[in-house]
């Protein structure tokens, strides 16, 4: 019999346990999980000291450096008897973020290993699977590549954690969850509100192709049981929501947190069409960032109050023409409250998606969850409903929705 949440709870109670990637979404909220409701002896790996910023307000031990380190990844792992892997690479070129990913996650399981831990839980995604079929998806599904830096090099480091677990080298389980979104949340929560804030999103066929995706409490649940539960070993799991929603449904949410309409319907070969438009005619970067700084008031005046920017303004004042000082100040609205040139009217930019993108959107894929309900006990708890109304406080809170 799989083990429930408060078991799970119990299990971690007083146990030595790190966290990489604890400054980023998941890890975070991981670490407040587990201070909190597991009353966990947590050590807290960040690459860098500010990003210990969120979870410094606990009773952890936070420690500073790079999961490509094997001498800090041996000091980390010391006397824990249970390792999160959460860090994934978000700095530098594709290799760079390659090398984070794939080499990152076999040295932290050899580091786990030599030192004794008892469980490792190794975070995949979704995206192993490369470009999804319509219909149901379960972990017998083969991984294919995407050809997507962050994709392939987690789909590798799936590999390398799944191996370690049947070599009997370290107990390892390995999770792979679809779009997680919540407070603090990135690439489905924080940039879902910036796209539809800078310009409008475009819903493919309608946005009728299905969104699977999980609330971050649910998935960090679903970490906590696979520490624990002893059938979790060697096994990968996906983890979702109990069922999708329309693509559609899942931009709504965020239309009513911003109380405007961001989306636009298009067909999928509109939307390629408006790809290949973009392509040929896409601005050279300042002018995107003039444009980014001209929507967006709130950045602008965030940007133009760092140092390097006032530096920047108190040399053009003294080397530049005043006409051509005028000129930029239009360009960025500045003078008139931070409108757009033409008093507002203009029709806001429609974000590209590229082939890629456009076919994942389509997508009809129905990721199956009944292995992570069977041998870990997983059971979400949250609904889009409820997951969305609690983000959306957050998000005001945060001042990235009215």
């Amino acid at each position: 019999m799989s083990m429930d949440l408060e078991a799970a709870g119990a299990a971690l109670a007083g146990r030595r346990v790190l966290v990489t990637g604890a400054g980023g979404f998941v890890g975070g909220r991981l670490v407040e999980r587990l201070v909190l409701g597991c009353r966990a002896e947590v050590r807290a790996q960040v690459h860098r000291v500010a990003g210990a910023v969120r979870v410094a307000r606990f009773p952890i031990e936070i420690v500073c450096g790079d999961v490509t380190d094997r001498e800090f990844l041996a000091e980390a792992v010391r006397g824990c008897d249970v390792v999160f892997h959460c860090a994934y690479g978000t700095r530098g070129g594709r290799r760079q973020r390659a090398l984070v990913n794939r080499e990152g996650t076999r040295r932290l399981l050899e580091a786990a290993a030599r030192a004794g831990a008892g469980r490792a839980v190794h975070l995949s995604t979704l995206m192993v699977y490369g470009r999804t079929p319509d219909g149901d998806l379960t972990e017998e599904a083969p991984r294919r590549r995407l050809g997507e830096v962050y994709a392939d090099s987690k789909r590798a480091a799936e590999r390398i954690a799944l191996a370690y677990a049947r070599r009997g080298r370290l107990p390892v389980a390995v999770l792979q969850p679809t779009a997680v979104y919540g407070p603090y949340g990135g690439v489905w929560t924080a940039r879902v509100l910036a796209a539809l804030r800078s310009g409008r999103v475009i819903l493919v066929d309608g946005g009728e192709g299905l969104a699977n995706h999980v609330y971050v409490d649910d998935l960090v649940s679903a970490m906590l049981l696979a520490a624990v539960e002893p059938a979790a070993v060697g096994e990968a799991f996906l983890v979702s929501s109990a069922a999708p929603c329309t693509w559609r449904e899942f931009y709504a949410r965020f239309e009513e947190m911003l109380g405007a309409r961001g989306t636009v319907t298009m067909t999928a070969a509109e939307a390629r069409d408006h790809w290949r438009r973009w392509r040929r005619g896409r601005p050279h970067v300042p002018g995107v960032l003039l444009a980014a700084l001209r929507g967006d008031r709130e950045l602008r005046e965030r940007l133009f109050a760092t140092p390097e920017l006032v530096a920047l303004r108190e040399l053009a004042s003294t080397v530049l023409p005043e006409s051509r000082q005028r000129r930029i100040k239009e360009r960025l609205g500045e003078g008139s409250g931070g409108a757009p040139p033409g008093g507002g009217l203009e029709e806001p930019p429609i974000h590209p998606l590229s082939p890629r993108e456009i076919a994942f959107y389509r997508a009809r894929t129905r990721v199956r969850i009944d292995k992570a309900r069977r041998l870990l006990g997983y059971r979400p708890a949250w609904d889009l409903e409820a997951g969305m109304a609690l983000t959306g406080r957050w998000a005001r809170w945060a001042e990235l929705a009215p």
